[in-house]
């Protein structure tokens, strides 16, 4: 695979996203913030593995840092909603004699407010000079990329597989339990990278290793929203504690979180066992 197994209509695909999703995130469209975070990553992501390729190393550091300050302002409110559902799907399981308490109303207007709060902040980010200026440039950068600098993709695809084997060898030697959390969110920002890299690039060989690089991804979102979920359970149970009301569905809610983190992991060593035989 050559140079020319890394398309540059990958790049200008995501380019082209994020300005699509502009207004629909303003008008708060279902699914605008989603869909913008995910094509500002895209983007941030194919340019950090095939910067070598791209030409001036200064220009792509300088977009994938203003593309990291976007997917992070973004991130807040995406973040946040799928908190929500997650915990109200929780909660709508749960037999009526486990809810002690306030539990569903505590979390809706703890995530309706929070929601809230980081949708403004991100609309008012998009309204930012700095907004306007990383869109100028990224504009320049696609109808200045008529060519591609000599090299292999598919070496740089490989790379990209190695450093997520790296991960995982680091998070099976973890022992602290809040370590390995940690290391497995690094394990799921390298597979992500491994199925960005591998769907910009051509040929059968690269999208046999994009989709089950996706499926660790995806296994390992679960173990992350898990992780997040556990945090804001753990402070709102404290909250209920000083307010004087019941903590214990808090406490169950967090348990239940914690084997579906258990579950998680499980899938995910099995997948990665998969993944390896390839």
């Amino acid at each position: 695979m050559t140079s020319a197994g890394v398309p540059l209509d990958y790049i200008r695909e995501q380019i082209l996203a994020i300005s699509l999703q502009e207004p629909l995130v303003r008008e708060n469209e279902p699914d605008a913030v989603h869909h913008m975070r995910v094509g500002t990553r895209r983007l941030r992501s194919v340019l950090a593995t095939y910067r070598t390729l791209l030409g001036n190393d200064d220009d792509v550091a300088h977009l994938r840092a203003e593309l990291k300050w976007l997917a992070g302002v973004l991130g807040r409110a995406r973040d946040t909603q799928v908190m929500h559902q997650r915990l109200r799907e929780l909660i709508n399981r749960e037999a009526a004699e486990l809810l002690m308490g306030p539990v569903g109303r505590s979390v809706d207007v703890e995530l309706t407010a929070e929601y809230q709060s980081a949708h403004g902040q991100a609309v008012e980010a998009l309204d930012t000079p700095r907004y306007f200026k990383l869109l100028r440039a990224l504009d320049e950068f696609s109808a200045g990329s008529t060519a591609l600098a000599p090299g292999s993709a598919g070496r740089l695809v490989r790379k990209e597989r190695k450093r997520l084997r790296k991960a995982v060898l680091r998070w099976k030697d973890a022992s602290d339990e809040q370590r390995t959390d940690e290391l497995l969110h690094v394990v799921r920002k390298q597979a992500k990278r491994l199925r960005y890299a591998a769907e910009a690039a051509e040929g059968r060989k690269a999208a046999r290793l994009a989709r089950p690089a996706h499926k660790l991804q995806r296994i390992l979102g679960h173990h992350q929203d898990s992780v997040m979920a556990r945090g804001l359970l753990r402070r709102l149970g404290a909250e209920a504690h000083l307010n004087g009301e019941n903590g214990f569905s808090f406490g169950r809610l967090h348990g239940l979180e914690q084997c579906r983190a258990a579950v998680a992991e499980r899938k995910f060593a099995q997948a990665w066992k998969k993944f390896q035989r390839r």
